[in-house]
């Protein structure tokens, strides 16, 4: 049967008609054609409806006269005065429907159609706006915002653009049928006013709103008295506001999201920043050449990143991932179709004189009033800094033990200034030092550290490890061998380590290593991917062949790399989207501001993370609790990925650092090789970052049975675990303590800074 159909398809010609057709039959000529054109069998349907307008119309001009059905007949008679009533008015043809509709002509029509808005609209209001010109660029939202202006009637000409046709996709905010697909979005929203009101004057703008037709749209036949920007596209929504205010034409756009209107009085203010203000250092002559992702920053700031809805936050993070693109309801269309169409019509006639952004918030003005208000739990909540007095305190319970060596404190603080330039997770520096006549005493002080990821202190005990590397090659330097003792109270892990001194000669290894401490640098920068020589590889490897037990494995097969980058990736989106771990992050761990940043002295400044501003912008979006929390009960949230598989993406190999045993002192003695690692690698001139949160969350898997972790955790989690095994089956039988990646970057541009030595460090020599 499909064969059959083809000369039933619509000529593409037909799908570019949206005018209709007029005649007047009481003119001969339009009567001859009109007869011709149903003599041809073009006409499939006549609606013919005039009886019942003329009663419309003789009501509409009694209202203080009841009429009775049987009286109607008379007036109308009176009415035509002689006129046979099939050659009143105009019939008008509709091409693409093939139909023929008898109306009241166009005077009439307009009365009859409009009578129902008065008084809202008189009728001085309602010719006074018969006269206005309105120009409208996007024909999604502005569809709805053309027909309601059509119902409504709030202007004479309609100027419409938009460069797109009709998908089935559209249909879920677009008012049209279904046999409108692959139909220009101009010609479907033309024809609706047309069947509407066939005397609303329609231009058209096909290619959508460009340089070479700007001066056409907003002046061709006359100035546009209003423009509505409804757009996707930046370029158009700044340049057409520059044209829009240097021919003092007032702006409204609507968002579709949360209600939002916004509205510039060009008309009033000449002079007025585009958009508030929100687009500055964008115009006409820069923007083209601004890249999509350099744009987002932008859009994020003149839509208002922190003020739109949740779900729109949630849907701007899964773009591109789970989902096409950004997304629209029909209600919120049609809301934005009648906040535009109101603030419009006050414009024109001049009740409204203000510019400003406005919202008509629907899940804000209709909602249940006792919505419980969650609280965080207390367990997100550290415990209280440890006080100088508490470190005393625990110092007095350890017998003094052998001798040490006693220390100026000139010496103790530059050995201490080089253990407090250690790394740690999130630079959150976990430790606090003291120094008497029984040693050098290094505290695990919880009120930093405490987050999902410090399972157990597993990486606070990685971080003092490698403070305690950094204590070592300074002593050594300054002519001293350090005696380490590890938890030296049994019932108390707030002391990881006392250290003592003893003189010795300087060795000219540790004066090598020394110069990388003040080089020791996370750099997440990501550069070409370039193969390192197995020399420096070699001897970053052998590097760490006494430190009890610790082995370090280096993965280069980029299969292999990419299939591990997938699992950290996947690590680091299921950690941002835990309560705890977005918490921590967005809290605890992230730095947002010079002064932030400077006051705190700890944390990830956000311009340390290698991120383009486009994602920093994305970033701020994902700091939402609530539209994060969307994403997780959706078993969403990809995007989190990108990063961690970008970076695995450049990296020249990927290492794991193991201990033989899970235990407090094997992650202890394992963070010393992590910086002895770390330094050899960057004197080397490669790059360090670590990727470590697979290591933890691990653990809190196996060793904590997954405590702060729902079902649906545990197992991905164990699919992580049992897939990075079986792609590093060496390690089986052995603690992964560590995971980082090398590469050969630039010199990174920010460094995270440190607290200030006086706030973790006493001297009581």
């Amino acid at each position: 049967m499909l064969n059959d159909i083809s000369h039933l398809k619509i000529n593409p010609e037909d799908k570019l008609t949206y005018k209709p057709l007029f005649f007047r039959i009481t003119n001969p000529t339009e009567k001859k054609a009109l007869n011709n054109l149903l003599s041809n069998g073009e006409v499939l349907f006549v609606h013919d409806e005039m009886y019942g307008q003329l009663q419309e119309l003789i009501k509409s001009q009694n209202p203080t006269i009841r009429i009775k059905p049987d009286e109607y007949q008379a007036s109308i008679d009176n009415h035509l005065n002689g006129t046979v009533i099939d050659d009143y008015g105009v019939w008008v043809y509709y091409p693409w429907a093939r139909r023929l509709v008898h109306l009241l002509d166009e005077d009439e029509f307009v009365e009859v159609r409009t009578n129902r808005n008065q008084l809202k609209i008189t009728t001085q209001e309602r010719e006074l706006l018969q006269t206005k010109k309105i120009g409208i660029v996007g024909l999604s939202v502005g569809q709805s915002i053309a027909l309601t202006m059509t119902m409504e009637r709030i202007c004479g000409e309609l100027r419409l653009a938009d460069f797109d046709t009709a998908e089935l996709s559209n249909l879920n905010r677009l008012r049209t049928g279904l046999h409108n697909m692959g139909v220009n979005k101009t010609i479907i929203a033309a024809r609706e006013i047309a069947e509407i009101d066939p005397f609303i004057k329609i231009k058209l703008f096909h290619d959508g709103l460009n340089k070479q037709n700007m001066d056409e749209f907003f002046t061709g036949g006359g100035k546009l008295d209003l423009f509505i920007e409804v757009c996707d596209g930046m370029d158009i929504k700044i340049e057409s506001r520059f044209k829009a205010r240097e021919l003092q034409i007032p702006v409204v756009m609507d968002t579709n999201d949360r209600g939002m209107l916004d509205v510039e009085r060009f008309d009033l203010e000449p002079n007025r920043p585009i958009l508030h203000g929100l687009a500055d250092g964008l115009d006409p002559s820069n923007i083209k050449d601004l890249t999509n992702e350099q744009k987002i920053p932008y859009v994020l700031k003149m839509v208002g990143a922190d003020t739109i809805s949740t779900r729109m936050k949630a849907s701007m993070m899964e773009v591109e991932t789970s989902i096409n693109t950004w997304p629209q309801l029909a209600s919120s269309v049609v809301l934005g179709g009648a906040l535009t169409t109101d603030v419009s019509r006050r414009i024109l006639l001049d009740q409204y004189h203000e510019s400003g952004r406005y919202y008509v918030d629907m899940d804000e003005l209709v909602k249940d009033e006792h919505t419980p208000i969650d609280k965080l739990p207390e367990y997100y909540f550290p415990p209280a800094e440890l006080t100088n007095k508490e470190m005393l305190a625990a110092i007095e319970k350890i017998d003094p033990g052998s001798s040490s060596a006693n220390m100026p404190e000139s010496a103790i603080t530059e050995i201490v200034k080089a253990g407090i330039a250690a790394p740690s997770g999130g630079n959150a520096q976990p430790w606090k030092f003291a120094y008497t006549e029984k040693g050098l005493f290094i505290f695990h002080d919880l009120h930093f550290s405490h987050s999902l990821l410090d399972f157990n202190n597993l990486g606070s005990y990685v971080a003092v490890g490698a403070s305690i590397e950094n204590i070592s090659i300074k002593a050594a330097v300054l002519g001293y061998d350090i005696i380490p003792e590890y938890f030296p109270i049994k019932d108390d892990n707030r002391i990881v380590a006392r250290i003592s001194f003893k003189k010795a000669e300087a060795s000219p290894l540790k004066k090598y290593l020394e110069a990388g401490i003040g080089m020791r640098v996370t750099n997440r920068d990501q550069v070409a991917k370039e193969t390192v020589s197995q020399d420096i590889l070699s001897k970053i490897t052998s590097s760490i062949q006494s430190y009890n037990g610790a082995e370090l494995h280096l993965i280069e097969d980029e299969n292999q790399m990419r299939e591990i980058g997938k699992l950290l990736a996947t690590t680091e989106m299921l950690r941002i989207l835990h309560p705890r771990g977005h918490y921590d992050t967005f809290t605890n761990e992230l730095r947002w501001t010079p002064e932030e940043i400077k006051q705190k002295a700890d944390g990830l400044d956000v311009n340390s993370l290698g991120a383009s501003t486009a994602e920093l912008a994305a970033l701020k979006v994902a700091s939402d609790t609530d539209a994060i929390s969307f994403l997780r009960n959706l078993h969403r949230g990809h995007a989190f990925t990108k990063a961690v598989n970008k970076s695995v993406s450049f990296s020249s190999a990927l290492g794991v650092i193991t201990m033989p045993e899970y235990s407090d002192l094997d992650f202890l003695l394992g963070g010393r090789a992590l910086e002895r690692i770390w330094i050899e690698a960057n004197l080397a001139g490669l790059s360090f970052q670590p990727i470590a949160q697979l290591v933890f969350m691990l653990a809190r898997l196996k060793q904590g049975n997954g405590i702060d972790m729902d079902d649906y955790y545990k197992k991905e989690f164990t699919k992580i675990g049992n897939a990075f095994y079986d792609l590093l089956p060496q390690l089986k039988g052995k603690q992964p303590v560590f995971i980082f990646r090398l590469s050969k970057g630039g010199t990174p541009k920010v460094r995270s800074l440190r607290r200030p030595i006086e706030s973790s460090f006493i001297y009581k020599g």
